[in-house]
C-alpha cells in the first residue's frame, strides 16, 4: 500500500508541476465570476427598464452541465495523454516502470490522479457558485445545497469511466497532439451519434454523465437503476481491465 501511495503522489505531483492545470482552473472559476457579474449587470438593466427582477448568478446546478459536458473532459483527456502517451514518448516512462512497484498499480496511479484533479475542480466550482448565487442570487436552502453536492458527487462515476477511456485510447497514442485530437473527435462523435441513433442514448457510455438527474429527481424503478448502473460499471471495468492489461504487456 506505501509503495502504491507514493506512485500516487508522484503521479500527482508530476500533474500539479504542469501549470496549465492550475491555468484551467483558475479559468473555470474565472468563467464562474463573470457569469455572476454580467448575471448582475443583466439583472440592474432588467430592473430600471420596469421588467420583472431574475436572478442570473451561477447556481452549482447551473453551472455544473457546462463543467461536465466540456471542460472537465478536455481536461482529462489532456491529463492522459500527458501521464501516458507524452512519458511513453520521451522515455520517462521506462525509468517509472523500473521501480518496485506492478504495473497496474502504476496505471492505476495515474488513473486516481487524473480522477483527484477532477474532483478539486468540481469541488472548486461548486463551492465557488455556491457563494456566488447565496450572495447575489436567490439562496439556496440547506437541502438544495446538499441536493447540489450529491449531484456533483454522483458525477465522478461516470467520470471515471470516462478517464479509464482516455487512458486506454492514451496507451495506443503515438503522440501527445494526436491523442487528444483523436480523444477530442471521438468524445464529439459519441456524444452527436445518439441524436441520429437515439436508441444508442442508452447504450454510449457517454450518455450517462449527466445521470445524476435521474438521482437527485425522481427515482427511476429498480430494473432501470440496475441497468444504468450495470452499463457504467461494465464500462469502467472493460476499459480498465483492457488498459491495465495493454499497460502491463507495452514495451517502452
Amino acid at each position: 500500500m506505501a509503495v502504491f501511495l507514493a506512485s500516487y503522489h508522484n503521479e500527482w505531483d508530476k500533474l500539479m508541476r504542469r501549470r496549465k492545470y492550475t491555468v484551467f482552473l483558475c479559468i473555470g472559476l474565472g468563467i464562474c465570476l463573470i457569469w455572476a457579474v454580467l448575471g448582475q449587470l443583466l439583472s440592474a438593466f432588467i430592473s430600471n427598464q420596469g421588467g420583472i427582477t431574475f436572478s442570473f448568478a451561477p447556481t452549482p446546478m447551473g453551472a455544473l452541465p457546462l463543467f461536465l459536458q466540456v471542460l472537465v473532459p478536455f481536461l482529462l483527456f489532456m491529463g492522459a495523454t500527458d501521464l501516458i502517451t507524452v512519458e511513453g514518448n520521451d522515455q520517462t516512462m521506462k525509468a517509472m516502470i523500473c521501480r518496485p512497484i506492478e504495473r497496474w498499480k502504476l496505471y492505476t496511479s495515474k488513473l486516481l490522479a487524473l480522477m483527484t484533479y477532477a474532483a478539486i475542480y468540481l469541488g472548486c466550482v461548486f463551492v465557488l457558485c455556491t457563494l456566488l448565487n447565496q450572495l447575489f442570487g436567490r439562496p439556496l436552502s440547506f437541502g438544495g445545497v446538499m441536493t447540489a453536492l450529491a449531484s456533483y458527487a454522483l458525477t465522478l462515476v461516470p467520470l471515471a469511466v470516462l478517464a479509464s477511456f482516455a487512458a486506454l485510447v492514451a496507451l495506443m497514442g503515438r503522440s501527445g497532439s494526436l491523442t487528444m485530437f483523436l480523444l477530442l473527435l471521438t468524445y464529439l462523435f459519441l456524444n452527436i451519434l445518439p441524436l441520429f441513433i437515439p436508441v444508442l442514448s442508452e447504450m454510449l457510455f457517454t450518455s450517462y454523465l449527466g445521470w445524476y438527474r435521474l438521482w437527485v429527481g425522481a427515482l427511476p424503478g429498480a430494473s432501470k437503476m440496475i441497468q444504468m448502473l450495470a452499463t457504467v460499471l461494465g464500462y469502467g471495468v472493460v476499459f480498465f481491465t483492457a488498459g491495465s492489461l495493454i499497460f502491463d504487456r507495452k514495451e517502452y
